[in-house]
């Protein structure tokens, strides 16, 4: 391709479905154009994985069993303990603007989710001003190092939450709410003129910005707008029913000011990473399912016992007097106390003596994690026939789960690993992936094989979450008829990102450019 300028701008989290609906109703003019008079395209994300993997993904070309980063929390392999798994330093690939850097292009990346600064970077990069998970990903930063000085004393701090989560999981009020949209308003205008200042102050080759507000609306505000959630308000004021809406409105209108100025030589992509929609999931429920099935069996009662025999111990500290026990409580004194707590309440995990057990995922879709031997350091299932059967048997009884209040299937699929994925990694990743029905809240669910299992909704202060499909938008004279063949792959950007400017492919990528598939 030639060395035209690409300006890529990220929307992360937003639904591709509100999009075309309320460009349709005229809320969207800047994608209601893009959308009637360029290069249209679905992308298909990574099944089951959508809380973590589509950023890696995106970023190096690569599946989840390559990369092996697809949940907050995911297992140490050779072990039962869990990790961060989603730390920007798990990332094993260089992203892909690291290759465009290399090949001696000028880069500009402003607040792309879960990276860390690049060395030796051609360019600038500003890492978690404004981004989601930004609190737990990586700390601020930037490439040069000081430029992040220059942003904070420019822009200031991004107006929202760290974490878009209320403190300690409170449940927020409506003048809690409130209080959210506008900081998270603000950002949208800060982010605006963060991404005008840098796109008029540098020539670069390549630009790529992310608006993350859409991801914290989307989790916060979806039962205001949607009638069908359980926490769902018709008293709510109308500024709250339409904040996700009045967000989308808002960056649709940061994206027309930053297009509008665009020289005759830039191409644009506008890239929704993924859906997002309401967070209804039987995740919650499926410990007590595999309980019902009868999987794993009694727990072993001496583990127990040991807890009753330290917690006991524990209890002996109140022979000392209330007032000494209080002086105790600084210094060494305080230490050795701390000490005794943890040793008089180990945090029992069972899953070494379990044959299979639910791990996280993301939250939408249940994972299942067989204790297999040869894999686990306490392995209780056999490789071959007996993992088979296992297999087998919970996919069954699965897809038999009927949600009670609707009468309909509960679960869409359950697939393994291996049917969705492939790469070295493969074995890192659960078992079993279990997509449930996410068009209704689940509080139960049933089947002949295991009866009722009752919960009420999942325990979480979020209201939407991550649901499947993106969408890519080009916009330019190298868009102005149709040069992409898809649907595309979230794995297929950086490929199409590399070969518009003419580098070469790494051999470890899993895409392809969506250029040379039309070709």
């Amino acid at each position: 391709m030639g060395r035209s300028r690409l300006v890529v701008l990220a929307l992360d989290a937003a639904d591709s479905r509100m999009v075309r609906k309320w460009a349709g109703e005229g809320c969207l003019p800047t994608m209601a154009r893009l959308l009637t008079a360029n290069e249209v395209l679905s992308i298909e994300t990574p099944a089951a994985v959508l809380e973590g993997a589509i950023w890696p993904t995106l970023y190096t070309s690569t599946s989840p069993a390559t990369h092996g980063m697809y949940a907050y929390l995911q297992i140490t392999p050779g072990t039962y303990d869990m990790r961060l798994g989603l730390r920007a330093d798990r990332l094993p690939f260089p992203p892909f603007w690291d290759f465009l850097s290399r090949a001696g292009l000028r880069v500009a990346v402003i607040d792309a989710p879960l990276t860390r600064p690049l060395g030796n970077l051609n360019g600038i990069q500003v890492v978690n001003w404004g981004a989601h998970d930004g609190a737990w990903s990586w700390k601020r930063s930037s490439r040069p190092r000081g430029l992040i000085d220059e942003v904070l004393m420019r822009f200031g701090e991004h107006p929202a939450p760290a974490t878009c989560d209320s403190p300690n999981y409170s449940v927020r009020a409506d003048f809690d709410f409130e209080e959210l949209r506008k900081s998270l308003f603000l950002g949208i205008e800060k982010k605006s003129a963060l991404l005008s200042h840098f796109l008029k102050t540098g020539e670069w080759d390549f630009f790529f910005g992310v608006f993350s507000e859409s991801h914290c609306l989307g989790h916060q505000f979806w039962h205001f707008m949607d009638s069908r959630h359980p926490r769902y308000n018709s008293k709510a004021t109308e500024s709250l029913k339409s904040s996700i809406k009045d967000g989308y409105t808002a960056i649709d209108s940061a994206l027309g000011t930053l297009l509008e100025n665009r020289s005759s030589d830039t191409q644009t992509m506008i890239l929704l990473s993924h859906g997002m929609g309401p967070y209804f999931h039987g995740t919650h429920l499926l410990d007590e399912i595999l309980e019902r099935l009868d999987i794993n069996g009694p727990q072993p009662t001496h583990v127990i016992s040991s807890h009753g025999v330290r917690k006991s111990i524990w209890e002996l500290k109140k022979i000392v007097p209330k007032t000494v026990r209080h002086g105790l409580n600084s210094g060494i004194s305080g230490r050795l106390f701390n000490s005794l707590w943890h040793w008089s309440h180990p945090a029992f995990n069972p899953w070494p003596q379990m044959r299979a057990f639910q791990v996280p995922a993301n939250a939408m879709t249940g994972a299942i994690r067989v204790n297999l031997e040869g894999r686990e350091p306490n392995g209780k299932v056999k490789q071959g026939r007996e993992y088979r059967s296992l297999l087998d048997r919970l996919s069954e009884a699965l897809m038999e789960l009927e949600n009670p209040e609707t009468g309909k299937n509960a679960v869409e699929w359950v697939a393994e690993a291996g049917e969705l994925f492939q790469g070295p990694r493969l074995s890192e990743l659960p078992d079993l992936f279990v997509e449930w029905d996410h068009n209704t809240a689940i509080r139960s669910l049933r089947s002949t094989r295991i009866g009722t299992v009752t919960g009420g909704s999942p325990r979480t202060q979020r209201t939407g979450s991550h649901w499947a499909g993106g969408l890519l938008l080009g916009a330019g004279a190298q868009f102005k008829k149709p040069v992409l063949d898809g649907p595309a792959r979230t794995v297929d950007i950086a490929p199409t990102i590399l070969n518009f400017f003419g580098v070469p492919r790494p051999a470890f990528y899993e895409g392809q450019s969506l250029f040379e598939a039309r070709s």
